[in-house]
């Protein structure tokens, strides 16, 4: 199973309030997730890396209720 990180899925930093909903999301339909460290000039600590499949399936509509559906143009 291939685990992604926002970023590297969206090609661009999510922020906070993207990540939380994403991180929400998956705790509530048990998608396992794992977390690695990074360090760069823009950011150093934690990513969560989730399942492809389970991004595939967030930014098509499929399980991010209550959301505006923006974020959907960049998956």
């Amino acid at each position: 199973m291939e685990m992604i990180s926002l970023y590297d899925y969206l090609g661009r930093a999510a922020g906070p309030d993207l990540g939380k909903q994403v991180a929400t999301s998956a705790a509530k339909t048990g998608v396992k997730h794992e977390i690695r460290e990074v360090s760069n000039i823009k950011y150093s600590g934690p990513i969560m890396l989730y399942p492809k499949s389970f991004l595939e399936l967030y930014f098509k509509g499929g399980l991010n209720e209550g959301t505006n559906g923006k974020q959907m143009l960049f998956g």
